[in-house]
């Protein structure tokens, strides 16, 4: 299904794109359980970790030793492409304590962001997202950038790029203000590097696929067409 606009008539606020947001993290959320090893990940929408980073959904790494075994258990599960761009990041040093709910004991490895109209309104929020986007980044969390709201032009992604110091070719023009983005941190040959992925998108076109770099694990492309038609179908947009 082609992208709707929900941030103008006659899509918008039928229903209000909170509630289209929430229903497609459900959609992404199942798509992830289905698609990724039982037992190795598990994926939770809306997860808040601590007052100030949240994540629309958020991938756990749910094995004992960390690290991918390659076994079976996944639908599909396609080579992502070469990356857009790749560059040089800092991951600091983990030297930490963390306590934890039984849940939240799980490592954190991959986490989808749906911008919302508040992420883009003012200079300080966009920042607050930019630097949590980065700090993901920067603990080696692979994220995905979903921003597909037209009433604002902030573009997120960009910003991100010139704080972590990303290469031009990373970047996007300003217009659509609509994209994709997918980061990946990765560890090659004793270099710490970002591989990105934007896609700029228009309302009226379908959503690309999104490669999806887990922590330690494998990077997978998200069926972003696939659970954003079944998050507007259960709502009766159409």
């Amino acid at each position: 299904m082609p992208l709707l606009d929900h941030f103008h008539p006659p899509h918008k606020n039928r229903p209000p794109w909170s509630s289209v947001a929430t229903t497609w993290a459900v959609s992404l959320m199942r798509w992830l359980n289905h698609t990724l090893p039982a037992g190795e990940f598990v994926a939770y929408p809306t997860i808040h970790l601590g007052t100030q980073v949240e994540a629309d959904v958020a991938e756990f790494d749910k094995r004992n030793g960390g690290h991918h075994n390659g076994n079976g258990g996944m639908a599909t599960l396609v080579e992502a492409p070469p990356a857009v761009g790749t560059f040089p990041i800092l991951f600091p040093d983990d030297l930490e304590v963390r306590v934890g709910t039984s849940r939240h004991e799980m490592d954190l490895c991959g986490v989808i962001e749906l911008v919302s109209e508040g992420n883009k309104k003012e200079v300080g929020e966009r920042a607050a997202f930019v630097t949590k986007c980065a700090a993901y980044l920067q603990r080696g969390v692979g994220v995905v950038v979903v921003d597909v709201v037209t009433n604002r032009l902030a573009n997120l992604h960009n910003q991100l790029m010139r704080l972590i110091g990303g290469t031009p070719p990373t970047l996007l023009h300003d217009d659509p203000p609509t994209y994709i983005a997918g980061y990946r941190p990765v560890r090659r040959e004793e270099r710490n590097e970002l591989d990105v992925w934007p896609y700029a998108v228009e309302v009226g076109s379908p959503l690309p696929a999104a490669p999806f770099g887990l922590r330690r694990g494998p990077t997978l492309m998200v069926d972003l067409e696939a659970t954003y038609t079944e998050a507007v179908t259960d709502l009766g947009i159409l």
